[in-house]
């Protein structure tokens, strides 16, 4: 085994069309020439990415890394057989690798990942110039006093425990994983820790559904349906629905969004859509420059005073201050 690192310290885009911009051409200053057919204007194309709706798991549920090693075999070897205290993700990078799980045989090729979970039987069977990367983890529960839920459903097959499609793109999380492990600078323990979790989820992601445990689909469920109520706040940010409109425009009762609403978010629908109303305002006079005015006509308030008891009241300062 070469080449290991010990532990190192650890949301699917929404592609938007390209948005062009057109600018009037600026005069060239005096005595320089212009090189190139004449042109009146420019260009500018942006194209947006934003978060996805479709909320992967990853609220309560955080992948805890104990190390990541690769292994490169010169010969052939007959790994003993142990049984996993935890949960082990092996990428092949040049096979195929070959193991035994729970007494089934299974055989990877380049690009294909295997989850092994606690309590698994495992045996390698290494042969001449195979070569694999080894994470081992654990599952915490981020909520304080919240336990940790197994991935896997009870009586999982072995073959279930294999991703599907080629994973060999996420070799760059590794690379970068072993940079920041060499390097070891400023914030290295963070990046570290924020590359091993995407990694995670997009292999959680590629296992077979029923394969998972109820209660950690349960969490995609929930966390999904939190992205989408929240997307129906956000987009009456800029009016005043009563609770029975923002209701109507999420697709159920006003009592049903009350529940919703305070199970999700801790709050009751008004009082979470003035929150959120009173986190935009921050953002527009920090980052953008706007007047009360101009943040309290753009959210809604009736005049700027309304505005300016209601920030006061909740943030702690009037907005003029902020």
């Amino acid at each position: 085994m070469l080449a290991h690192f010990s532990r190192m310290p650890l949301v699917e885009s929404i592609p938007r069309p390209a948005e062009a911009y057109r600018f009037a051409q600026l005069p060239l200053a005096a005595g320089k020439a212009n090189s190139g057919p004449e042109d009146h204007s420019m260009r500018l194309l942006k194209q947006r990415f934003r978060r996805s709706q479709l909320a992967e798991p990853g609220v309560r549920v955080r992948p805890i890394f104990d190390d990541f090693h690769l292994l490169r075999m010169e010969g052939s070897y007959e790994y003993p057989r142990h049984q996993h205290m935890n949960y082990e993700v092996i990428l092949v990078d040049r096979g195929p690798y070959r193991c035994d799980l729970n007494g089934e045989q299974l055989a990877l090729v380049a690009g294909q990942v295997l989850v092994v979970k606690p309590g698994d039987w495992h045996q390698d069977h290494l042969r001449d110039g195979q070569r694999h990367h080894v994470l081992h983890f654990r599952l915490g529960a981020t909520a304080p006093g919240a336990r940790s839920m197994p991935l896997f459903r009870d009586g999982v097959k072995p073959i279930e425990q294999v991703c599907t499609g080629n994973y060999s793109h996420d070799r760059l999380f590794l690379r970068e994983l072993q940079r920041e492990a060499e390097a070891s600078g400023a914030y290295s323990p963070a990046i570290q820790d924020s590359l091993l979790e995407a990694l995670f989820w997009r292999i959680t992601r590629g296992l077979p559904p029923d394969a998972l445990n109820e209660s950690f689909r349960r969490l995609s469920e929930v966390d999904a349906q939190r992205s989408r109520l929240a997307l129906v706040f956000e987009k009456h940010l800029h009016a005043n629905p009563t609770v029975v409109e923002l209701a109507g425009a999420a697709g159920m009762s006003a009592r049903l969004l009350t529940i919703l609403s305070r199970r999700l978010f801790g709050e009751a629908p008004a009082r979470f859509l003035l929150l959120l109303k009173l986190r935009r305002a921050e953002e527009m006079l920090r980052y953008r420059g706007l007047s009360v005015k101009e943040v309290s006509d753009a959210l809604g308030f009736s005049n700027p005073f309304h505005f300016s008891r209601v920030f006061k009241r909740v943030v702690g300062v009037p907005p003029s201050r902020w």
